[in-house]
């Protein structure tokens, strides 16, 4: 797989479990992919973080090696955004999926899971195989 000619820009939807934790916890991202430079947004439901009924954004950068993909991701609101949270994963030859692991150095990590929206058809299962692949 090595990703040659690889973009990643685009809507995904996606989840991530904690460790340990109950159900996996939904978010969608807006991804920019220049030429291997990762740049983008992310929101999610806050109920997991202690923010109920809060919708929590974050800045992500990063970068993309063939299919290698590492990028930072940052809260928006203050209390919560004192600590870098770092995702490593693989996308697949037809760059429609990235799968990996957060982590939150020295704290927590889990799994993860993204797919490319126009990949509508697979995300209706996507919580409950992230769920299986914790």
């Amino acid at each position: 797989m090595s990703g040659k000619g690889l973009n990643l820009s685009g809507r995904w939807n996606g989840f991530y479990n904690y460790p340990g934790g109950p159900q996996p916890c939904p978010f969608t991202a807006e991804l920019r992919d220049d030429g291997g430079l990762i740049a983008g947004e992310t929101s999610e439901p806050g109920d997991n973080v202690g923010c109920p009924e809060a919708t929590l954004q974050a800045t992500l950068e990063g970068r993309r090696e063939g299919a290698s993909v590492a990028f930072t991701k940052v809260y928006d609101l203050l209390e919560i955004a004192d600590y870098p949270i770092h995702y490593e994963g693989t996308a697949t030859a037809e760059g429609d999926e990235i799968q990996g692991r957060w982590n939150i150095p020295g704290e927590w990590s889990g799994p993860f899971l993204m797919v490319r929206e126009s990949s509508g058809a697979e995300a209706a299962g996507m919580a409950e195989e992230a769920t299986v692949r914790a």
